[in-house]
C-alpha cells in the first residue's frame, strides 16, 4: 500500500521537476526569439517600429490567453450508476445463450470456411 503511494509520489515529483525545467526552457526560447525578432525588424524598419510590433504581438497573445481562461466550461453530466453484478451476469448469460444458439444452426463450416469441431 505504501509502496504504491511512494511510486505515485515519485512520479508526481518527477513530472513536476521536468515540467518546471521545460517551462524554463520555453521562457528562455521566447526571450531569444523576441530578441531575434527585434533585431530583424529593427534592420528592416526603425527600432521604434520593431518594438511596437513585438509589444503588440505580446499584447494580442495575452488577450487571447485571457479569453481562453475565462471561457465557460462545459458542464459534465454526472456518471451513470455502476451496473450491479446481477445485471452483468444476466447480460453475460444472454450473450452466451445467443452465441450457442447461433453456433448450432449453421451448416457444416464456420464463417472462416473451416469445418466446425461440433459437427
Amino acid at each position: 500500500m505504501f509502496y504504491a503511494l511512494e511510486l505515485r509520489l515519485r512520479l508526481f515529483v518527477r513530472q513536476l521537476v521536468f515540467g518546471a525545467l521545460a517551462l524554463v526552457c520555453v521562457i528562455v526560447a521566447a526571450v531569444f526569439f523576441t530578441d531575434a525578432a527585434l533585431v530583424a525588424l529593427a534592420e528592416a524598419y526603425d527600432l521604434l517600429i520593431a518594438m511596437l510590433v513585438v509589444g503588440a504581438g505580446y499584447l494580442v497573445l495575452a488577450i487571447l490567453l485571457l479569453l481562453f481562461a475565462r471561457r465557460p466550461r462545459v458542464a459534465v453530466p454526472p456518471p451513470t450508476p455502476a451496473m450491479n453484478i446481477a445485471a452483468l451476469l444476466e447480460a453475460f448469460l444472454a450473450g452466451r445463450a445467443a452465441g450457442g444458439a447461433a453456433g448450432t444452426s449453421g451448416s457444416g463450416t464456420s464463417q472462416a470456411g473451416t469445418p466446425r469441431d461440433d459437427d
